[in-house]
């Protein structure tokens, strides 16, 4: 049984703007030096089981849901949601609770979006930390959703089962078309869909062939359809943003310091990603956990996300 998280000692909804108000949630001391932590999805909302990282007697650390994201409101909602919203996002918050500078911490997706604020705010930044990043590239999406059924094969033919050819060789295309503009039916078999997938990717990870998931209509949660809508809205667009815009962000934080956390079996987000950072910011900690994959769940990213965060923080 996982451990009970400890309890936040602040929590409140921020006004974002254009309808948005944003969960946050304050844990560790409000006087130690401070952490924000940026959730991977698009859309997935923080996760209490972050907190294993960091030493609360000493430190201070700031969760909150993006935009349509988690306890976030509205739940889902993609007006007004984009890349530069959230930067902006991160920015109001800082200034609300009156950090001068912060540790940045991000894994996947979240480490695209800690790249970007670093880009615009480095200055308000004492370091960065970034796991399994996601560079928000063609090439990317290209394996994820097409190259990678050859390491998922079950996976990949129940999440494209039923449809045309054309669907099949555009899964993206035809998950963003279900998922924003389809109808009801569509929108939840879509999320349901990609939900299964990425969880057969997980599981292959863990060394698992899982059987192919049951077919049939299925109904997502709110917060499931949520999620996907989000991750569409986002990965169909770039997530707002580029390989070559990013890599330039990080050959500019030469005197930043920052550490790149990455599995060496990690499918969603190829290691290759970790080497273009490196090479873009020379100056960087590489952590290569061998054998480890894409999740902070996986022992050997969550050790050497501690190790990371206590050598950029120490006492």
């Amino acid at each position: 049984m996982p451990p009970t998280p400890p309890n936040a000692y602040d929590q409140f909804h921020l006004p974002a703007g254009d309808r948005h108000a944003l969960y946050v949630a304050q844990y560790g001391q409000p006087d130690g030096p401070a952490t924000v932590v940026l959730h991977g999805g698009p859309g997935s909302g923080t996760q209490p089981s972050v907190l294993e990282w960091f030493d609360l007697s000493r430190q201070r650390v700031v969760l909150f849901d993006q935009r349509g994201a988690g306890r976030s409101t509205p739940l889902g909602e993609i007006t007004h949601n984009d890349s530069q919203a959230l930067v902006a996002d991160i920015e109001l918050l800082r200034k609300r609770l009156n950090i001068s500078r912060w540790m940045v911490v991000g894994g996947s997706w979240g480490a695209t979006l800690a790249l970007m604020y670093a880009g615009a705010h480095k200055e308000h930044i004492s370091a960065l930390v970034l796991r399994g990043s996601f560079l928000a590239s063609a090439r990317e999406m290209q394996w994820f959703f097409q190259s990678l059924k050859a390491m998922v094969p079950q996976g990949w033919a129940a999440l494209v089962n039923g449809w045309s050819e054309a669907q099949k060789n555009h899964v993206l295309a035809t998950l963003t078309q279900h998922l924003l503009r389809g109808t009801d039916k569509e929108q939840h078999d879509a999320a349901m869909r990609w939900a299964a997938y990425e969880d057969s990717v997980m599981q292959a990870m863990n060394g698992k062939l899982i059987e192919a998931p049951s077919s049939g209509a299925r109904q997502a949660s709110e917060r499931v359809l949520a999620k996907y809508r989000l991750q569409a809205h986002y990965l169909s667009q770039g997530c707002f943003t580029s390989e070559h815009a990013l890599l330039d962000i990080a050959s500019g934080l030469k005197h930043l310091p920052v550490a790149l956390i990455h599995g060496t079996h990690d499918l969603v987000c190829p290691p290759e990603n970790a080497v273009r950072l490196a090479a873009a910011m020379p100056h960087a900690r590489i952590f290569w956990v061998t054998q480890g994959g894409h999740t902070p769940a996986d022992p050997g990213i969550a050790a050497a996300l501690r190790t990371a965060i206590q050598t950029l923080n120490p006492p």
